[in-house]
């Protein structure tokens, strides 16, 4: 489990639109002070709460604008939070990677680095938030056939960076095949193991062009998705934050998220179709519920595959990305603060 205080906050909105804070006892018995502004860099303002306790309701400074709270404990670490996940219709699993802290104290910037599934349902108020978020680079795990079928106009100027991963062992049908033949989940359940060691073996040299990107500090935030922002960008995102700086629990701490904020229920239809499953009714959806969940195990396979094969994440990023210590700090001093 994290100690960092961030994963303990919880920021989103309520039906009338305002900010719900909760951090239960992430400070202990110290009381709160709670700033809020539009920027992460302008929150010297003065407090919407001089003494709250362990949950608050802000209405929102401007309803068309995202906002990030300053939480001031009396006693303790002040710490930055702002909604994890945006709250997009049309999107999924969309997450702001940022907040978390670092080994050497900082921590990685709000507003900076994004995760998400597919956007194919983007409303026109989805819009216009996405370009309130300044996304300005997007770094593509899909495949050319899964971005025709879940297509998504991306409003503004986007740089894309297209690193096909496919989503499966070796090619864009081992899924297909795999339904085809099944006829429980377990083999399903064994092939989400193997195809998350897949990634950070015979897939980990695709995710050079994502560390590219990031050391060449493009302007305005980058995105890094992937059909539902599990498995491809779940490991992707594990990677940066690692080489962040960001400890292990923090790392599982935000996989685990996608159980949060990915919609399983409603993309059981989407992944019948995407691969082709003819099973219907129960046995279809058990088949499919292994893409669907978020297991801690999936990505402790893919970290205890890094570590048999170089002993340790720092190795395995030096070997496949040339991330070094002279590297590893150009990250964090783009990313972090």
């Amino acid at each position: 489990m994290s100690t960092d205080p961030v994963t303990q906050v919880s920021v989103a909105r309520d039906a009338h639109g305002d900010y719900r804070l909760d951090w239960g006892d992430a400070f202990g018995s110290a009381p709160v002070t709670v700033r809020a502004a539009l920027a992460a860099d302008a929150l010297g303002t003065a407090p919407v709460a001089g003494s709250a306790p362990g949950t608050l309701t802000v209405a929102p400074l401007d309803p068309a604008e995202r906002h990030y709270f300053l939480l001031e404990p009396a006693a303790g670490e002040a710490v930055i939070v702002a909604e994890r996940a945006v709250p997009f219709a049309g999107g999924v699993n969309f997450r702001d990677l940022g907040g978390y802290r670092t080994d050497d104290g900082r921590r990685v910037r709000w507003g900076r680095l994004f995760r998400s599934g597919h956007l194919s349902g983007l409303t026109d108020a989805d819009k216009r938030g996405f370009t309130a978020l300044d996304v300005r680079t997007v770094c593509d795990f899909r495949l050319a056939e899964e971005r025709a079928s879940e297509n998504a106009e991306l409003p503004g100027t986007v740089e894309m960076h297209t690193i096909g991963i496919p989503p499966g062992i070796g090619d864009r049908h081992f899924f297909h095949r795999l339904f085809a033949s099944a006829d429980n989940a377990e083999p399903v359940l064994e092939a989400l193991h193997d195809m998350v060691r897949s990634l950070v073996r015979e897939a980990a040299p695709r995710y050079a062009a994502l560390f590219d990107v990031l050391l060449a500090a493009p302007a305005g935030a980058v995105l890094m998705n992937c059909s539902a922002g599990k498995e491809r960008t779940g490991v992707g995102s594990a990677l940066v934050l690692a080489a962040l700086g960001v400890p292990r629990e923090t790392i599982m701490y935000d996989f685990m998220l996608s159980g949060t904020y990915f919609p399983a229920a409603a993309e059981v239809p989407r992944v019948l179709e995407k691969y082709g499953v003819t099973h219907r009714g129960e046995l279809g959806r058990a088949l499919i519920m292994p893409l669907l969940e978020t297991r801690a195990s999936y990505l402790e396979a893919a970290l205890a595959a890094i570590e048999q094969d170089f002993g340790s994440i720092e190795d395995f990023l030096a070997h496949h990305y040339k991330l070094r210590a002279a590297e590893r700090a150009r990250l964090r001093d783009i990313y972090t603060d």
